[in-house]
């Protein structure tokens, strides 16, 4: 079955998210499961490659992507791979930390 609620960006960033993943994250995730942290090194990557602070607004450093589909697609892919401690990161980062920081800090914060 097809699914109509992604389209062609969220597509094209599903490759970069599944890229990253088994380049920067799957081939250290055991180790990380077993040592229980994740490299600083992991969390450097996904802010390089777009995957931290997506509703974060531009002019501070962040995608400013409203869309919450594009943080689907990294869920789904998260779910894929089964690092889920690294998507629970991700998610506290994302999903709690930046909207409480962008609907209600102020700029001298």
């Amino acid at each position: 079955m097809q699914r109509t609620i992604f389209e062609k960006d969220h597509e094209a960033y599903r490759e970069t998210v599944r890229e990253f993943l088994a380049r920067e994250i799957e081939p250290h995730y055991e180790r990380w499961e077993s040592d229980k942290l994740i490299d600083r090194s992991a969390w450097l990557a996904a802010g390089k490659s777009g995957l931290i602070g997506l509703g974060a607004p531009e002019e501070f450093g962040g995608s400013g992507v409203t869309d919450y589909r594009f943080r689907y697609v990294v869920a789904e892919e998260i779910a894929r791979t089964a690092t889920t401690s690294f998507g629970s990161g991700l998610s506290v980062h994302d999903d709690i930390v930046i909207p409480y920081i962008v609907n209600l800090g102020t700029d001298e914060q």
